[in-house]
């Protein structure tokens, strides 16, 4: 496992900032044919001849990461669930070698990867996936990937963003403990997984719990470096004027990486200004929602000991915060909220309905809140991620299947079931459009247009796509 920007040094920098690859990640997931110190020492050569012909010298030395699923073609004939059914496989990895001298963290079990640009596993979208892995039956490798969240606890304390040596300092919202309960309940012993992941599930519980997630008794999102990310590294680095006057401004966009919303104007001062970002001077209502829910899912698997009644206890409290301190009574609606003097900030996202999902919130909240989401966030194509056009991926036009299906378990929960089934429906029908029209499941959807392609962000639509697949194969079951 390598950390290639501090391996490759000055060629690292160069590859990225040539703007010879159209994504960046491209070169920070490549595979090195030589060791890093004798690549260094050919690239050093290189230059003192003259000028390096950059494409030229990564060929001799690099081998980009092979898109396998690349090669798939939708038969047309195909279903949507048939399509699903048959793309799993190239989207499954084996486990990895431990030999490859790459940025890849290697697994010791066979895994998902998300497709496209992703060819690794990602946390929360691991938990989207397992959904539809879990609806087909596929129990197997649903408990591989346990295994290796399991693996990545006990080696480095959490689950990183995704498993590359450049996600490591940062973790993703924190499914881990639900994932445990589903694959439980699907199998019918839940208490043999309770018993098998548990020392895992509290390990994840403290990462989270330690300063600094939490602050104040509350958690945030947060990353253990403050620079350039390694895998937008040309793109980062022309903040870097920025950044010199803005000091947390690197760790805040790590932040929202961890948060999956990258980006997003809900960690904007400015909508329109990334520079403006300030992930770290937030409260987020879905993190701290999860965090409820893995305390709920502890004190439930703990039955027993003495730490079933602290984890409920910690349950009982953080769910009185959230209906206080993040619900606003006079729109009805769950926000995040500002560190620095409790205020809420006002901007409608997707993320208020966690709170529904959680069981956060009174009846009567609950109920102002699924207005509130009909009004601003409903659209012919399912739910926008916020209400704002910003030319960020995570703002409107755009919808995300794990955001769908949060809002219809929370809905359901409830018993909004009508407007739960309105949202499900709509959902299923445009991830069908859209599969009918291009043969694809993709990242992301336009909500307001959904034959119009989704976009926004620092990359191209990216299809394959894990958690919209699993999303749509549970939602397909009405109940």
């Amino acid at each position: 496992m390598e950390h290639l920007d501090q391996t490759l040094k000055t060629l690292f920098v160069d590859l990225h900032r040539s703007g010879l690859w159209p994504d960046e990640k491209e070169i920070s997931d490549s595979i090195l044919l030589a060791p890093a110190a004798e690549i260094l020492r050919a690239y050093e050569a290189e230059q003192a001849k003259g000028d390096v012909d950059l494409r030229g010298f990564y060929a001799r030395f690099f081998r980009p990461v092979a898109v396998q699923e690349g090669g798939y073609r939708t038969d047309p004939a195909h279903s949507p669930a048939q399509h699903l059914a048959a793309i799993w496989p190239h989207l499954t990895r084996a486990a990895d070698d431990p030999a490859e001298a790459s940025s890849r963290f290697p697994l010791p079990r066979p895994y998902v990867v998300v497709g496209g640009r992703f060819q690794e596993a990602y946390y929360w979208d691991s938990y989207f996936t397992q959904l539809g892995l879990l609806k087909t039956g596929q129990f197997g490798l649903v408990r591989n990937m346990l295994d290796n969240f399991a693996h990545a606890i006990a080696s480095i304390g959490h689950i990183p963003n995704g498993f590359r040596s450049y996600f490591l300092t940062r973790s993703q919202p924190p499914f881990f403990a639900a994932m445990v309960q589903d694959y439980g309940r699907a199998t019918g012993d839940l208490a043999a997984a309770y018993a098998d992941y548990l020392p895992a599930m509290e390990a994840e519980y403290r990462y989270f719990m330690d300063t600094p997630h939490t602050t104040g008794g509350l958690a945030r999102y947060w990353d253990a470096a403050n620079g350039p990310r390694i895998e937008m590294y040309g793109t980062d680095l022309e903040w870097a004027d920025h950044a010199a006057t803005h000091p947390d401004f690197f760790r805040d966009l790590r932040a929202a990486c961890e948060s999956g919303w990258d980006f997003s104007s809900r960690w904007l001062v400015d909508p329109m200004d990334l520079g403006s970002i300030r992930t770290t001077q937030i409260w987020p209502v879905d993190l701290n929602c999860l965090m409820l829910r893995m305390e709920e899912i502890l004190a439930e698997a703990c039955t027993g000991t003495d730490r079933a009644a602290g984890y409920a206890a910690a349950a009982d409290s953080r769910r009185a915060a959230i209906s206080e301190r993040f619900f606003d009574p006079v729109t009805g609606y769950f926000y995040d909220v500002l560190i620095a003097d409790g205020s809420l900030i006002p901007r409608t996202t997707a993320a208020g309905l966690f709170a529904l999902y959680a069981g956060a919130a009174s009846p009567e909240q609950a109920r102002r809140a699924a207005d509130w989401m009909a009004a601003h966030l409903l659209q012919k194509g399912g739910l926008l991620t916020t209400d704002i056009t910003s030319g960020q991926q995570w703002d409107s036009p755009n919808g995300w299947a794990p955001l769908q299906w949060i809002a219809v378990q929370g809905l359901r929960r409830y018993g909004f079931t009508d407007l739960a089934e309105t949202l499900r429906l709509r959902w299923l029908a445009t991830c069908d459009a859209v599969f009918h029209a291009s043969g694809k499941f993709v990242e992301k959807y336009n909500v307001l247009d959904p034959l119009a392609v989704s976009g926004g962000g620092e990359y191209a639509l990216q299809d394959g796509f894990g958690w919209s697949n699993g999303v749509y194969l549970d939602l397909s079951d009405p109940a």
